[in-house]
C-alpha cells in the first residue's frame, strides 16, 4: 500500500473512532439525563403570585398564577425526570395540587411559620397525619415568628411526628431580602442550625432534615451533620439563588465531602414562583467538578430515596 493510501486509511479510521466517541458520549449524556431525580423541597401556591418580585435575581420572569406555575412545573418534572417532590403548603393548597398530580409525584408537607398558623393545632395536625393528607412536617420556619424549633409551642407537633414516623423539614439560614418587613419578629440569628440540636437529642427517633444546608451558616450545618449521623439536609434555594448563596452551597458540599457525609445531602429546589430555578439548580450541581458522578447521583436521587425509605417499597 502506498504512503498516500496509508494516510487516507488512517484518516478514515480516525474519523470513525471520533464519530463513535461522539455518539457514545451523546448517548451517555442522554442516559444520564433520564435518570430519576427527587426534589426534597418545593412549595405549592394558588391564585395570583404578584406578592413575589416580578423577576428573580437573574432577571427571569416569575409565573403569574398558581395554575401557570403548576403547568410549568409539570413540564420541567417531565423534562428532568423528577419522580418525587416534597411539596409544602397549607392543607387546602396541597389538596388542589394533589388533585392535579401527574404520576403520584407529590409528597404533601405542612408548611408552618408559626405553631398556630391558620388555626392549626396539634390535634388537627394528628388527624391530617393519620388520614395520609400530610406525610412531611415542613417546611417549618420558626424564625419567622421569632421562635426556634426547640421552643415549647412546637413540641406537641414533634412528638406526633416521632410517634407516626413523619419526617420533619426545618428551615435554616437566611430568608429573602426584606422578609423582615413581612414578619417583624424574624431574626437572622434564629436561622442558625445549632438551634435545632435540642430536638435531635430530645427525639432520637425523629427523622429530621434541615433546609438549604444552613445557607450562611453552612459551617454550622456541616459540623451538626458530622456530629449527628442521622441528620440530613436538602440544598434548596442555595443551588439557584444569587452567586453569594451558590457559594454557600459549594462551600458546604466541600465540607460534606471532607467529612464523608455527602450520603446525607439531598437535592432540593425550594421552587416557588420561579419554576426555571429547577433546571438552574440541576445544572449548577452538575457543574461542580469536585463532585464525582456517583456523588451527584446520590444527591439527586439515592440519598432522598433512602431517607424516604423508597427502597423498602
Amino acid at each position: 500500500m502506498s504512503m498516500k493510501y496509508t494516510h487516507t486509511a488512517i484518516s478514515m479510521i480516525t474519523c470513525l473512532l471520533l464519530i463513535t466517541s461522539v455518539v457514545g458520549c451523546s448517548q451517555g449524556t442522554k442516559q444520564q439525563s433520564q435518570l430519576p431525580i427527587i426534589d426534597m423541597h418545593s412549595h405549592a401556591l394558588v391564585g395570583s403570585l404578584d406578592w413575589f418580585s416580578p423577576k428573580d435575581f437573574y432577571g427571569i420572569q416569575r409565573s403569574e398564577t398558581g395554575e401557570e406555575l403548576l403547568k410549568a412545573r409539570f413540564e420541567l418534572y417531565r423534562k428532568y425526570n423528577i419522580v418525587k417532590v416534597a411539596l409544602f403548603g397549607d392543607p387546602n393548597t396541597l389538596e388542589v395540587w394533589k388533585s392535579k398530580d401527574e404520576g403520584d409525584l407529590f409528597i404533601p408537607g405542612l408548611y408552618m411559620s408559626s405553631s398556630d398558623q391558620d388555626g392549626m393545632t396539634p390535634e388537627r395536625f394528628e388527624e391530617l397525619v393519620k388520614s395520609g393528607k400530610i406525610e412531611i412536617f415542613g417546611e417549618i420556619i420558626p424564625m419567622s415568628s421569632g421562635t426556634t424549633i426547640s421552643d415549647p409551642e412546637w413540641q406537641p407537633y414533634l412528638k406526633i411526628c416521632e410517634q407516626y414516623d413523619v419526617p420533619c423539614s426545618v428551615h435554616t439560614g437566611q430568608e429573602w431580602v426584606n422578609y423582615h418587613l413581612t414578619w417583624p419578629k424574624i431574626r437572622l440569628a434564629l436561622g442558625d442550625p445549632y438551634l435545632i440540636e435540642d430536638i435531635l437529642k430530645r427525639y432520637p427517633k425523629l427523622r429530621v432534615y434541615i433546609s438549604h444546608a444552613g445557607f450562611e451558616w453552612y459551617e454550622h450545618a456541616a459540623v451538626l451533620m458530622f456530629v449527628y449521623p442521622n441528620l440530613y439536609t436538602d440544598l434548596g434555594w442555595s443551588l439557584y439563588g444569587s452567586p453569594m448563596v451558590r457559594r454557600f452551597a459549594k462551600e458546604f458540599l466541600i465540607r460534606a465531602q471532607e467529612g464523608k457525609f455527602l450520603d446525607r445531602v439531598m437535592f432540593g429546589t425550594d421552587s416557588i414562583a420561579y419554576p426555571h430555578g429547577i433546571g438552574m439548580s440541576i445544572e449548577y450541581l452538575n457543574s461542580l467538578e469536585f463532585l464525582s458522578e456517583k456523588d451527584k447521583r446520590d444527591i439527586l436521587y439515592n440519598n432522598a430515596a433512602r431517607f424516604l425509605r423508597l427502597e423498602e417499597e
